[in-house]
């Protein structure tokens, strides 16, 4: 079971986010990033601290945030870049789905709540 570029993807989406979250002149968005990094970051957490409690080896010299810089605030790319990690979500849910056991069963309900998260979000965007 291979975490590591999902957990470095999750915590680079967690930097974009915050830079959302500073450069957005608007207020609803603002709020929406703000939550969404904080819940984002405690699903990273939690993926994490499950995948070690059950004993799935993790080459943390593999893990990390290279870029995540954001050059300017488009929501178009916003939405396109939640998109993709939603999309890389949900493979890693199929592929954790193909290894039965006990960690997989954890790994795939954290991340549930990481589509989940990221679908209420780009929704919220959305809204005016």
């Amino acid at each position: 079971m291979r975490i590591e570029s999902l957990v470095s993807t999750m915590m680079s989406l967690n930097v974009k986010a915050r830079l959302w979250h500073w450069i957005t002149d608007a207020a609803s968005h603002h709020t929406t990033f703000e939550q969404f990094l904080t819940q984002n970051e405690a699903l990273t957490d939690s993926l994490m601290e499950s995948a070690l409690g059950n004993d799935v080896v993790v080459d943390f010299t593999q893990v990390g945030v290279e870029t995540s810089r954001v050059p300017e605030y488009r929501l178009t790319q916003v939405n396109k870049e939640l998109k993709n990690y939603r999309s890389l979500v949900r493979r890693s849910q199929k592929e954790f789905e193909e290894i039965d056991s006990e960690a997989s069963t954890e790994l795939i309900t954290i991340l549930d709540d990481v589509a989940e998260l990221t679908s209420k979000t780009v929704y919220l965007l959305k809204l005016k």
